[in-house]
């Protein structure tokens, strides 16, 4: 029987802060949300609205900015017609996916999906992604990235895949407005 340093399976420091930094953005998200904070700030950015927008896309797609994003994106939606806003947030929201998809690899986020899928569950999606039905996991993803979810989960699905940056860009950028697209119209139908 091999020996087992008590710390072996610790999570690493880098993850718990990850952790502790999700768990203060949803907290802060809240906070954010009932004191109307952004409401006003989007009400106030006048001429500056399409770059709100487009940075509200940006900040659409990170698991720690993902619900202040999309309260900005309701309220934008008050200010400019939802298909301007699902284009302009849909082009942030593409720039945020190639970051995370080229740079930014979130540990929290792999651990988190290695503990959800089984080895079994792993190997079916790597058999998945080399038969003839390839395409299941980036639609997927792209249905994930839509979701008002965490894009990093889609992203990782659409990365399992291998899907080439050329159909990536298009895919997440149809994602992304039509998530966008529909966050306005739920905005609209609620208030009304």
């Amino acid at each position: 029987m091999r020996y087992r340093h008590p710390h072996e399976n610790a999570i690493p420091l880098s993850e718990t802060l990850e952790a502790w930094i999700l768990i203060a953005g949803l907290l802060a998200a809240v906070w954010l949300a009932k004191s109307h904070i952004i409401a006003s700030v989007v009400a106030n950015m006048g001429e500056y609205s399409e770059l709100g927008a487009f940075a509200s896309g940006l900040f659409f797609t990170s698991v720690l900015t993902t619900v202040p994003a999309i309260i900005a994106l309701s309220e934008f939606s008050h200010f400019m017609p939802f298909w301007h806003l699902a284009l302009l947030g849909g082009f942030g929201a593409l720039v945020g996916d190639l970051l995370i998809f080229r740079f930014v690899r979130s540990n929290l986020v792999e651990r988190i999906v290695r503990a959800a899928c089984t080895p079994g569950v792993r190997r079916f999606g790597r058999s998945l992604a080399a038969g003839p039905l390839w395409w299941i996991a980036p639609i997927a993803g792209a249905i994930v990235i839509a979701s008002p979810l965490p894009d990093e989960l889609g992203l990782l699905m659409m990365g399992l895949s291998n899907i080439r940056l050329v159909q990536f860009v298009p895919l997440s950028l149809i994602a992304n407005s039509a998530g966008i697209y529909m966050i306005a119209v739920a905005t609209q139908t609620l208030v009304t």
